[in-house]
């Protein structure tokens, strides 16, 4: 069974800063035609920031569409164009006040499947130098850090949800397993 979708038409139906959504009309691989609506987003980079004592630094952020404070590492979308490891270094930069010395790909996500073409890139920073904070204007957030066992424990047991946020420390806590052990 071929598992395809043709697009025959596609018109855009909300045009925001952020996102755009469309409604499509598309041929079914088996035959006949069906309306699909997705949202379109630019994407995404996002940051499990290390320090040299095992610490793992999170933020505390207000998340509108919960009505809700989300524990998350950080994150910021991606401009037009941009290389995914040139924005989450921005990111760093402006919302811990972080260079980091080493870098490793986590690989990426795709957040929402069912109604989005979201893209998360998955990063692991190390060997952090701190200077100033540069949080953008409308930021607004609450920096900790917990050490990256507590923070794993916290993303096993459910009392940090976010989806990013999970799959970045289980993927990094991998990698250094790799590490140690390879």
């Amino acid at each position: 069974m071929e598992l395809n979708e043709r697009t025959l038409a596609s018109e855009r139906i909300f045009d925001g800063r952020l996102l755009k959504v469309y409604r499509d009309q598309v041929e079914l691989s088996g035959g006949g035609t069906s309306v699909r609506e997705f949202v379109h987003h630019p994407g995404g980079a996002a940051v499990v920031a290390l320090d040299g004592e095992g610490n793992v630094y999170l933020e505390r952020q207000f998340r509108y569409p919960y009505h809700k404070v989300v524990t998350e590492i950080p994150a910021g979308k991606l401009e037009p164009g941009e290389d995914p490891a040139h924005a989450i270094r921005r990111e760093l930069e402006e919302e811990i006040g972080a260079v980091a010395g080493r870098w490793d790909s986590l690989g990426h996500i795709m957040p929402s499947v069912g109604y989005t073409d979201e893209m998360l890139y998955l990063y692991l920073a190390r060997d952090l130098t701190f200077g100033e904070r540069h949080l953008d204007q409308d930021e607004f957030l609450e920096l900790f850090k917990l050490p990256f066992g507590e923070a794993l424990a916290q993303a096993a047991d459910g009392r940090i949800n976010d989806a990013k946020t999970l799959a970045a420390l289980f993927r990094a806590d991998r990698l250094m397993r790799e590490e140690r052990n390879g």
